[in-house]
């Protein structure tokens, strides 16, 4: 049996202010409790989350939005909506936060891959929308992943016409993947909320 691919961007530490409400150390709390699994021995690799290409996530997010995020120059409003403030270690956070869902999709997906599936701890950024984040979300690391993976694997994606399918379960809608991907007929989003 091929082990599961895991990927963490814990290793990007976030200090969020004092009594801030988002659970920054959920993600390493998960990590380290898999880590120390003694049943998932062997049936699990976890590795860092490499960041993301700029021209990955330009792919799917407006460039004026991206540089404002990778210059710490959000304006207030922007900063507000996406919940904490966008330092440098945020920033990296988010580009891990990203890296981490494209090399599970390449694990998966590149020819001859043992893996049938692969995951990203931190992933999940479904408020991020091409032009603006929103819900503790920066960028779209399902939609970032996507669009990769149409572009690289056409042939592993041929035969359908709707060759990726997004299932989205969180309180909440998916609303930045949603609209991200609302006139693209290649990718259907699913919502549970």
């Amino acid at each position: 049996m091929t082990p599961l691919r895991v990927y963490h961007a814990d290793w990007a530490e976030v200090k969020l202010p004092e009594g801030h409400r988002f659970p920054m150390d959920k993600y390493k709390a998960t990590r380290l409790a898999l880590e120390s699994d003694a049943s998932l021995a062997g049936k699990m690799e976890i590795f860092a989350s490499p960041e993301a290409p700029l021209d990955d996530i330009l792919a799917v997010h407006e460039e004026g939005y991206v540089r404002r995020v990778l210059d710490c120059a959000l304006t207030e409003k922007e900063t507000r909506a996406i919940g904490f403030p966008m330092q440098h270690a945020n920033v990296v956070r988010s580009l891990a936060s990203t890296g981490g869902t494209l090399a599970a999709m390449h694990d998966v997906m590149r020819d001859g891959s043992p893996h049938l599936a692969a995951a990203q701890i931190a992933g999940g950024t479904h408020h991020a929308f091409a032009d603006r984040g929103e819900g503790f979300c920066v960028f779209n690391d399902q939609a970032v992943a996507a669009v990769k993976a149409l572009r690289c694997y056409p042939e592993r994606l041929a035969g359908t016409p709707t060759p990726v399918l997004i299932i989205d379960l969180d309180v909440h809608q998916g609303n930045g993947t949603a609209k991200i991907f609302e006139d693209d007929s290649r990718v259907v989003t699913f919502s549970a909320h």
